[in-house]
């Protein structure tokens, strides 16, 4: 064998041992957040989501977010709102099958995997399915347990959103939304430390879930995301020594006699018929603002300082938490945020990281408190 020949056969040999050592280019691979290994051979196509709102999520990581999903579970949203993203696309919509499945219990493993997913996302309530994970994982179909929406109370808030990100092989667009994230919650997040430090008597909030389709009060507890939003936006969440879990019911007599500085109340579109507080997609201010009235006159809201001094709020219950954290921090310390502006951040979500844009009223601000200049 001549020495050209050799030397040949040995790069050949050496570039052989390289590409044996080397991982496959094309898998994609993460640690999700339940600490499972998740791998995929390429970006996700065929997405079943466990968690309505992460269809929302997808649309700021993605154009056509309906193009991905084979599979959704759409309980608890309401119609305008499945008809906005069904605008986007409306064939590619039409071919998601729509499920409503209302926790880990009822997630059926067979289900999903009729609809032939190549990946399965649930948020950490459905990750409690343990059976069907298994099942599924034995079915070779991923699963990641991952929290798209951003929680801002976390260290690492938008951990979720960036691993679904690389999941998608949108890297990068996942950084530039965390990255817009994490820069409008520090700006709150730091003046509030100040704020404490300096030992500023902080601001009594009731804040009131589905407002108005009962009598007064209802109330958010502490270790539930819009309630905590309240202790971050440097506010004390009334009754949240007595609430125990999600929410509960206080008497109008233990209102009154706490006699909280500000009242919030969260609505939807869901609750229009029960007469609740009524804010989302395509509603009206008008009705929005008759809705909040009703709600504030109530035996118990009425006879607070919030309502005599007239900081009584509204706030739809599946807005960005980043929007909600700026509203919400406006109208508990005006002064302090009087260069925040909710309205030019929800405008810059819709227009560097939305496909569509929602329309409608998002929160309601009846009497604005003066900012200073």
């Amino acid at each position: 064998m001549s020495g050209t020949i050799k030397r040949w056969v040995s790069a050949a040999w050496l570039i052989g041992l390289l590409l044996i050592s080397l991982p496959a280019s094309a898998q994609i691979e993460i640690i999700d957040q339940a600490g499972r290994t998740v791998r995929l051979a390429q970006p996700a196509q065929r997405i079943f989501f466990a968690e309505p709102g992460d269809f929302t999520i997808m649309a700021m990581l993605e154009e056509n977010p309906a193009r991905r999903i084979v599979a959704w579970n759409r309980w608890r949203l309401d119609k305008h709102t499945l008809a906005h993203w069904r605008s986007i696309d409306p064939v590619a919509f039409d071919k998601i099958k729509q499920l409503v499945i209302d926790g880990p219990q009822n997630l059926n493993a067979e289900m999903l995997i009729a609809n032939q997913p190549d990946l399965v996302v649930l948020d950490r309530f459905f990750g409690a399915a343990k059976q069907t994970i298994s099942r599924l994982e034995q079915a070779g179909i991923p699963v990641a347990v991952l929290n798209l929406e951003a929680d801002l109370r976390e260290r690492n808030p938008t951990e979720g959103l960036e691993k679904m990100a690389i999941l998608i092989g949108r890297e990068q667009r996942g950084r530039e939304v965390a990255e817009f994230i994490d820069r409008h919650v520090a700006r709150i997040t730091q003046r509030v430390a100040t704020l404490k430090n300096q030992q500023t008597a902080l601001p009594k909030v009731l804040m009131e879930p589905h407002a108005g389709i009962g009598p007064c009060c209802m109330s958010v507890g502490s270790g539930v995301l819009m309630g905590d939003l309240i202790l971050m936006a440097g506010g004390k969440l009334l009754g949240s020594d007595i609430v125990e879990g999600l929410s509960a019911q206080l008497s109008a007599e233990y209102v009154i006699a706490s006699d909280p500085d500000i009242y919030i109340g969260t609505g939807g579109r869901h609750i229009e018929a029960r007469g609740g507080l009524l804010l989302g997609p395509d509603v009206d201010p008008a009705a929005s603002l008759a809705s909040l009235q009703r709600v504030t006159q109530r035996v118990g809201i009425a006879q607070t300082s919030a309502a005599r001094n007239q900081r009584t709020y509204g706030i739809w219950h599946s807005g960005y938490p980043i929007v909600n954290l700026e509203l919400i921090a406006t109208w508990l310390h005006p002064e302090l945020f009087g260069d925040v502006d909710p309205a030019a951040t929800l405008a810059e979500i819709n227009q560097r990281f939305m496909a569509k844009p929602l329309t409608g009223t998002f929160w309601i601000t009846p009497h604005p408190t003066p900012k200073a200049h």
